[in-house]
């Protein structure tokens, strides 16, 4: 892995044309299914237990009570990208008697290093629940990501190995875009294939 991430932000995944991961919807199913095997074995290994939020269940929340979404991960991956309306975790953290009685939902790359931060908020009394699979999963639902209050499909992926995302979106790794025809195939962490 060190080989993978140090060269100047090497990054995997393919292209949007020539994959020879067969087709998009299969692939992508694909991939999905990675994004959540990863997530639930990390979860069951680091924070069992934590509650949790699907991105279906938080899209589709009733909005009688105030939520907020929290991105825990570092400054030079929001630049490229967070979710709409979210707000960092230093925000948060600057203001955080104004979330007393919100819902908290902390989210990063995948859910891991946001399942540790929803641990913490809730030994300091915050309802806090972790986003599922986080960035990937929200990008598998097909949903938009912001970047200086403008849409944007790019998204910082931590890096090479956890590039999982769906066709459509654009993995960005240490502020590089992916390279054209790279492949990220589910199974085979941290390699390059062709």
């Amino acid at each position: 892995m060190a080989l993978v991430t140090a060269v100047a932000g090497l990054w995997l995944h393919r292209s949007d044309e020539g994959s020879d991961r067969g087709t998009s919807s299969s692939a992508d199913q694909e991939l999905a299914a990675e994004v959540q095997r990863r997530y639930d074995e990390m979860k069951l290994q680091q924070f069992p237990g934590q509650p949790e939020i699907s991105v279906g269940e938080w899209v589709t929340r009733p909005n009688d009570r105030p939520a907020v979404l929290v991105d825990v991960r570092e400054p030079h991956e929001r630049r490229v990208s967070m979710l709409p309306g979210a707000i960092s975790s230093e925000e948060f953290e600057r203001n955080s008697a104004r979330y007393r009685s919100w819902l908290v939902v902390p989210y990063c790359t995948i859910g891991v290093r946001s399942g540790h931060y929803t641990r913490t908020l809730r030994e300091r009394g915050f309802e806090a629940r972790n986003l599922a699979g986080s960035a990937l999963a929200w990008a598998h639902a097909g949903l938009p990501f912001e970047a200086d209050g403008k849409a944007t499909r790019r998204v910082h992926v931590y890096d090479a190995g956890w590039n999982l995302l769906p066709r459509g979106y654009e993995p960005v790794v240490y502020g590089f875009l992916a390279l054209p025809g790279d492949v990220r195939r589910p199974g085979l962490p941290n390699k390059m294939t062709r």
